[in-house]
């Protein structure tokens, strides 16, 4: 199979190395904006069976005479790019895989386009959205009824020579949507919209990790899993975000500079929200200064009959391990890990599905098998009553 990798940053920098190695792919397509950062990605990985290509993933021409060229295009770019570079695999004939996505129900308009031109399109194949869906659905299908799923995110890191911890290990536009944007839950039927920064908790992770904030945000999941995991009735994710982080965001917010709009400044236009991602490291310039944790747990709640159950399933990862093992981050390796995998799958036609899909439209078996192998850990705890059983798979 040829793969075409559009942006190769930490996450898409995991991907290409994956896949560089992997005997499903006879050649990899590493193409990003930055034809220096290509370079540099081909290096550490080695040139064999590798094309460089230089390409701005707005440019909808330049996208679809690569993608011509390949059997399977993977989206490491932002979410933003997600429609043109759909249309973009319809038009060539290409399978399709991205990691997060701006708007699922607009993506998923598309499947019945791909289900008749044959082809594959996956989406959110990231960590979560991702593994976070695979595990819902492992959980879901244990249980004769499920009723909730819960979704919490971790990312307890401290990077060398930084006080806050506002700098994100992965793409700063979305993070910084996430935590600016109203939050969604579901609920008895239908998405409920909530305040930014609402819905606060103290959620005990596994350890090491403990006891920590979190709070909703907009996310994936929420829209999604309703669709395919029938009966649920609840769906809510939120994420660990520390408390100097919220101060900001606020102070940050009343200010207006996490604005999108355009102001102007010295006879110039521009965004307050690009000023301070321009500020911030990019995620790749991170690796190797962080340490602590990243994970996420999925509950899954419902019943096996009679009897009232509920399946906690969760990976976490140590900065440090992901950096000595893989050469990246925690972050990185698990949001990267997965469309890898997924292209393998996919290739060896282990995935047959056609049309677009998240993850939990898929078997989870096989997922869980490939992460398994790629040694991210999948911790499953069973919980009835007062009786707890603990199993990993």
């Amino acid at each position: 199979m040829r793969v075409l990798i559009i942006g190769v940053g930490a996450v898409g920098s995991v991907i290409a190395k994956h896949l560089a190695r992997s005997e499903e792919v006879s050649e990899l397509i590493i193409a990003d904006k930055s034809i220096e950062r290509a370079k540099l990605v081909a290096s550490e990985i080695g040139r064999k069976k590798i094309t460089l290509k230089r390409v701005n993933a707005a440019d909808s021409r330049k996208v679809s005479s690569l993608a011509r060229n390949a059997d399977l295009l993977i989206n490491a770019t932002l979410p933003r790019y997600n429609i043109p570079l759909m249309k973009a695999c319809l038009e060539a004939g290409t399978h399709y895989i991205d990691l997060a996505s701006d708007d699922t129900d607009e993506q998923l308009e598309f499947h019945e386009r791909f289900k008749e031109a044959g082809l594959t399109a996956i989406i959110c194949m990231g960590e979560d959205p991702g593994i976070s869906n695979i595990l819902a659905r492992y959980g879901a299908d244990q249980l004769s009824k499920t009723l909730s799923i819960k979704i919490r995110d971790c990312e307890s890191s401290i990077i060398k020579g930084m006080r806050s911890h506002l700098t994100p290990l992965f793409s700063k536009e979305v993070y910084f949507s996430e935590l600016s944007e109203s939050a969604y839950i579901y609920q008895n039927g239908r998405i409920k919209r909530l305040p930014p920064l609402s819905g606060y908790e103290e959620y005990e992770f596994p350890p090491p990790i403990g006891r920590l904030p979190v709070y909703a945000v907009s996310h994936e999941e929420v829209f999604t899993l309703p669709r395919y995991i029938k009966g649920v009735r609840y769906v809510d994710f939120k994420l660990f975000i520390p408390p100097d982080v919220v101060q900001i965001l606020r102070v940050l917010k009343v200010l207006g500079l996490l604005s999108r709009k355009k102001v102007r400044v010295d006879g110039q236009e521009i965004s307050p929200a690009k000023v301070l991602y321009a500020v911030l490291p990019e995620p790749e310039e991170l690796i190797g200064k962080v340490s602590g944790y990243a994970g996420v747990v999925v509950e899954v709640a419902g019943r096996q009959g009679r009897k009232p159950i509920k399946q906690i399933l969760y990976t976490i990862m140590s900065h440090e391990k992901a950096y000595k093992e893989f050469g990246t981050t925690a972050t990185a390796y698990l949001t990267g890990t997965p469309p890898a995998i997924t292209a393998q799958l996919i290739a060896n036609q282990v995935i047959k599905t056609r049309g677009v899909v998240p993850p939990e439209a898929l078997p989870p078996e096989p997922l869980l098998q490939k992460l398994t192998e790629h040694k991210i850990t999948i911790t499953n705890l069973t919980i009835q009553e007062t009786v707890i059983k603990i199993k990993k798979t």
